[in-house]
């Protein structure tokens, strides 16, 4: 669970050093900069989602129980953060400025959203697993 908290803990202090900045500087850029920075909350969400299902788990909660649950949530995450990230920027920008904020093509958000929907079909493969394991107990 530590292993999780501390990059956790560094993603939400470069968080407020950044609300920081924005705030020193009277809000300037502070459309930029949220544009840009609001999917980091979606995967600081991601990171706290499964930092709480290590906790569950570590006080005595089943695997089968956090698990599917736990995946959806991630996988939510990174799949909205990226879209955002990808689709969301471009257009909000155009309707903030007038015209998109079109960067370079930048690989990693399709790939986070990618591996996010990826997780979101696996938490049902899960669930479903779980619930025929239940099933299974029944018998015997």
């Amino acid at each position: 669970m530590w292993l999780v908290t501390v990059p956790l803990a560094l993603l939400a202090v470069l968080a407020a050093l950044l609300v920081g900045n924005v705030v020193v500087q009277g809000g300037r850029y502070a459309d930029t900069v949220l544009l840009n920075y609001l999917p980091m909350a979606l995967y600081i969400w991601a990171i706290w989602m499964i930092r709480r299902a290590l906790k569950a788990i570590a006080h005595g909660a089943l695997f089968d129980d956090v698990l599917p649950t736990l995946v959806f949530r991630v996988g939510l995450a990174l799949f909205v953060g990226a879209l955002f990230a990808v689709v969301g920027v471009p257009l909000v920008s155009a309707v903030i400025w007038g015209k998109p904020l079109i960067r370079a093509f930048e690989p990693s958000p399709m790939t986070l959203g990618i591996v996010g929907a990826t997780l979101m079909l696996f938490s049902q493969l899960f669930a479903r697993a779980a619930a025929m394991r239940g099933e299974m107990e029944e018998f015997f």
